[in-house]
């Protein structure tokens, strides 16, 4: 099922979405939570969903009788705390709607994450055309994006100061001096990682490889030497009838036998060329994409960890004590596996992350990081494989601040006429792992981890500090710790 606010499609607008699988009768299943607030002013529409997955092929699940109702209560809340460091008035009420860019009128100014109103620490965020968010720190400008689930203040770099002000908002200066890959490879999945482990690269084959008789399995066995291919089909002989008829047989030998010591896992197809994965020592594609993306052994720095930790040492190693250790989110989580399911996994369509589904279908971000791909220094409140306080914002808190992908937006405090890194990866392409930017018109895209882009480090101000100033660019705010 899927609760939307559009009429046409059951992929857009997504407001919850889930199945029915293991619910008995009587069972209630939340669809608005405290995520979605309503105007008392307004009317709200949305639109129930509800259909048989068309994998659905067992008869004991079949002749079933299926029957819903709808119920719902409404509460006030209570007006949020004014953020009294910056002495920031808080619109408590003000709906923001995420699928579209910010503005006078879809937030401009200070707002609280509403997920997190009853949170002992608010997530208070900055959005739109806001003057007064510079912070001087460390001799270097900065920009606030959100305050933290501790109290702390995430900050993006905004430039050097120039007679303690901060007038730089585009161009170059707004960034590190030199742009950075995020990975200077790109074809695995495991690219997409701000740190990485275990690589499987992709091989391919063209069709005039492939037109010969080749046996295709759902599945294996592995007798600790040798693969053999289970439940298979023939190949035709013929690529052009063969590439698409594999979405439930993505494994093979590339022989006629269906045994080897090494297996192939076809991911992707087109008309002429296919796209795969080798496995060895028995390892299948759910295995290899577990190595890769779910449990990683974040062993290796990515390219542009390296370039920011190198910046960070030169020039704010001496500040550390003023910052805290929050997490910096590289959410992995895939949320559509298409061509890697093995079992009716669509071999025209792309692997995809959780990052792209939420800025391309539900368009509501999410602040939550599972423990993998939550970066800190400590291991008491992340993965703990940081070397330094310090990372990139995600591409969700991207869609706090007003952008958007594919949709310009010059007026938030995010563009900066460059195009830079994000710390979310994106996707999969058939040779290439692709993250989150934000581009030169300041709107969220996709680019190839192996291409150079900007990079402004993000830092957090641990709570408790004094605050002065204004946040203008003439009088930023400065914090000092007693």
């Amino acid at each position: 099922y899927a609760l939307t606010t559009s009429s046409t499609s059951c992929e857009s607008g997504i407001m919850a979405e889930g199945t029915f699988n293991g619910a008995s009768a009587n069972d209630e299943l939340p669809l608005l939570t405290k995520e979605q607030y309503l105007s008392s002013t307004s009317n709200d529409t949305f639109y129930l969903w509800v259909w048989l997955d068309k994998k659905e092929t067992n008869t004991n699940t079949m002749n079933q009788t299926f029957k819903l109702s709808l119920t719902g209560s409404c509460t006030d809340q209570e007006p949020a705390k004014t953020y009294t460091e910056w002495g920031a008035e808080v619109d408590m009420y003000k709906r923001i709607d995420f699928s579209n860019i910010s503005s006078s009128t879809n937030g401009q100014g200070l707002y609280v994450f509403k997920p997190t109103v009853n949170d002992t620490n608010p997530i208070y965020y900055y959005r739109g055309a806001v003057t007064d968010n510079n912070v001087l720190f460390g001799g270097f400008c900065w920009k606030i994006v959100r305050t933290t689930e501790t109290g702390g203040t995430k900050l993006i770099y905004n430039g050097v100061s120039v007679n303690d002000e901060c007038t730089a908002t585009t161009g170059t200066d707004t960034q590190l001096a030199s742009t950075s890959k995020f990975n200077a490879s790109y074809n695995s999945p495991a690219y997409v990682g701000y740190m990485y482990g275990t690589i499987y690269t992709y091989s391919s084959k063209s069709s005039s490889n492939l037109a010969t008789s080749y046996k295709y399995g759902n599945r294996f066995s592995y007798d600790g030497t040798n693969y053999h291919l289970v439940d298979t089909i023939d190949s035709t002989g013929t690529w052009s009838s063969d590439y698409n008829t594999l979405n439930n047989n993505h494994y093979t030998c590339f022989n006629t036998t269906g045994t080897c010591s090494s297996l192939y896992y076809i991911y992707y197809t087109s008309s002429s060329t296919a796209y795969y994965m080798t496995l060895t020592n028995g390892k299948s594609v759910e295995q290899a994409l577990d190595e890769m993306l779910t449990s990683s052994s974040n062993a290796t720095s990515s390219t542009i960890k390296t370039a920011i930790d190198s910046w960070y040492t030169t020039n704010l190693g001496a500040y550390e004590a003023s910052l805290e250790d929050t997490v910096w989110c590289n959410d992995r989580e895939i949320s559509e596996l298409n061509g890697w399911d093995p079992n009716g996994g669509d071999t025209t369509k792309l692997l995809y992350l959780a990052p792209y589904k939420r800025e391309n279908s539900t368009y509501f971000p999410s602040l939550e990081c599972n423990s993998n791909d939550a970066f800190t220094k400590s291991s008491s409140n992340g993965n703990g494989k940081l070397t330094n306080p310090v990372g990139l914002i995600t591409v969700d808190e991207a869609m706090l601040t007003g952008g958007r992908q594919g949709a310009s937006n010059s007026t938030y405090y995010l563009y900066t006429n460059q195009k830079y890194w994000l710390g979310s990866p994106s996707y999969f392409l058939y040779s290439s792992a692709y993250g989150w930017n934000v581009y030169s018109v300041g709107h969220l895209g996709n680019d190839n981890v192996g291409n150079a882009s900007g990079a402004r480090p993000s830092v957090s101000l641990k709570p408790g500090g004094t605050w002065s100033g204004s946040g203008t660019s003439s009088d930023p705010y400065t914090v000092s710790y007693s």
